[in-house]
């Protein structure tokens, strides 16, 4: 979502600092956003306020707003996906690779 949504943007993006946070991930508030996202997907209380504050200073009020809620509706198709079986499709396991992710065996469709 991140690769298409920076190509209608023309802004260009490295989506491996998703995954290794020694690289830029070429955005306006990159960081501050994979962090905020981090906490929201990793549940870490902790870091969530801050990673939160971050953002708000590095990209506005609306930057907060908007990234919480595409992670809301990220995280809920994810649950239903998951909870009804489906498999993962196999143009995405450039992604996985690209990103150092292992799509489990039995998710591969």
């Amino acid at each position: 979502m991140l690769r298409e949504s920076a190509k209608h943007q023309n802004q260009p993006v490295n989506v491996v600092a998703i995954t290794n946070s020694m690289l830029d991930p070429l955005l306006p508030a990159g960081r501050e956003l994979i962090a905020f996202v981090d906490a929201i997907v990793l549940t870490d209380f902790d870091e969530l306020p801050i990673a939160r504050q971050e953002l708000f200073d590095a990209a506005g009020p609306g930057a907060v707003t908007r990234a919480a809620a595409v992670c809301a509706g990220f995280e809920g198709t994810n649950r239903v996906v998951d909870a009804v079986g489906v498999p993962v499709n196999k143009r995405y396991f450039d992604i996985g690779d690209e990103l150092g992710v292992t799509i489990p065996e039995h998710l591969k469709g």
